[in-house]
């Protein structure tokens, strides 16, 4: 027996953070400058306020005094937001403005944290929504219980989908319909009927949303049956177990346990792009590295991957996520890796040599 419930949440879905993230990168240029402005809700507010307030100052003094008019207009429009009062659940607030010709007010709210952060410029600073849909994504989680199966849909760290599944329980026929023999072996069978009815709802459930991660979390003994049965194209994709019980009707332990194992888990995946990278430049295959290289490649439509570190220079990796997103080029996004710095912080997978695209066709 299984039930379905859909979950309002105030976040965005993954779906819309693409279109939100490809909306501001191919928004036009001209004389008004944009305000990009990041907050971690979780600080007090008046901190917030206050940092914005002293930043703003120092970026107005820098603007052109043409520009100082409507930089005033889209500050006030991000101040009247900072007086909402937001949900505790709310952890993350991205917010972008820009008021004269070709207005643009933007606020996006995420139960994911993001790092506060101010920036005012011809275009919209993009980096953070990139970095935290690349970390974030989506995954499946699965908390098992002897008698039931919580299998939830998890989106920029907000549950937006969860679906029950609860074995059948015949203690109260003991005796009166089934004997102790013929119980257990009915006992025995619901257990593996609960067990296939879960694998069957996680599969259609990964299918319909093109969901790659699994997580499994639970006792090891309610785990194991779970993940024994799992097929191969299932198994390969389970990037992390949680071995804890859950505490009563509270999970929101092993969903904090469960987010901390998939970011691990991206970080692993981060890594393997940047061998797979590295591998490529050893034997002079496909890939490139270094700014001008990796912007060449991405006009030209050749690459198939950006791998970036987010200690690259802020001017360099907002232009070339946002080359990447205009040309819908997958993103990875590294932290601290030394072999990436190697390479000048940046690189690009290829779809095809460089060569093949320069090389001019004779004439008929």
């Amino acid at each position: 027996m299984s039930a379905t419930a859909n979950l309002p949440t105030l976040g965005n879905s993954m779906q819309q953070l693409r279109r939100h993230i490809l909306a501001l990168s191919t928004l036009p240029e001209n004389d008004a400058p944009v305000l990009s402005a990041y907050f971690d809700l979780r600080r007090p507010v008046e901190i917030l306020r206050a940092a914005f307030e002293t930043w703003s100052t120092a970026a107005r003094s820098a603007l052109p005094k043409a520009q100082r008019p409507r930089f005033d207009e889209a500050k006030s429009e991000l101040r009247a937001l900072l007086k909402q009062v937001w949900p505790e659940d709310i952890q993350g607030l991205a917010v972008f403005a820009r008021c004269g010709e070709h207005q643009l007010f933007m606020a996006l709210k995420f139960r994911a944290a993001l790092e506060t952060h101010f920036e005012v410029s011809a275009r919209p600073a993009i980096f953070p929504l990139v970095q935290l849909k690349d970390r974030f994504h989506r995954f499946v989680l699965v908390i098992c219980t002897e008698d039931t199966g919580r299998i939830m849909e998890l989106t920029l760290g907000a549950v937006t989908e969860e679906i029950l599944t609860t074995r059948p329980d015949h203690g109260s026929r003991l005796g009166r319909q089934l004997s102790r023999e013929h119980f257990h072996h009915r006992r025995e069978e619901d257990a593996r009927r609960f067990v296939r009815d879960q694998v069957l709802i996680i599969s259609n459930l990964m299918a319909r949303r093109g969901l790659n991660h699994l997580i499994l979390a639970g006792h090891p003994r309610h785990v194991s049956p779970l993940r024994e049965q799992l097929p191969k194209h299932l198994q390969s994709r389970v990037v992390g177990s949680v071995f804890h019980a859950p505490n009563g009707q509270d999970y929101s332990p092993l969903l904090d346990q469960a987010i901390d194992t998939f970011i691990e888990a991206e970080q692993e995946e981060s890594r393997g792009a940047v061998e797979r990278l590295h591998e490529q430049v050893r034997r002079q295959g496909l890939a490139v590295v270094g700014i001008h290289a990796c912007r060449e490649v991405l006009e030209a439509g050749a690459a198939s991957q950006l791998v970036i570190s987010e200690e690259l220079p802020i001017p360099d990796r907002e232009e070339l996520v946002r080359l990447a997103t205009q040309h819908e080029v997958p993103i990875e996004v590294c932290e601290g890796d030394d072999l990436l710095q190697s390479h000048g912080g940046v690189g690009c997978l290829l779809r095809f040599r460089m060569e093949y695209l320069h090389t001019a066709i004779p004439d008929a």
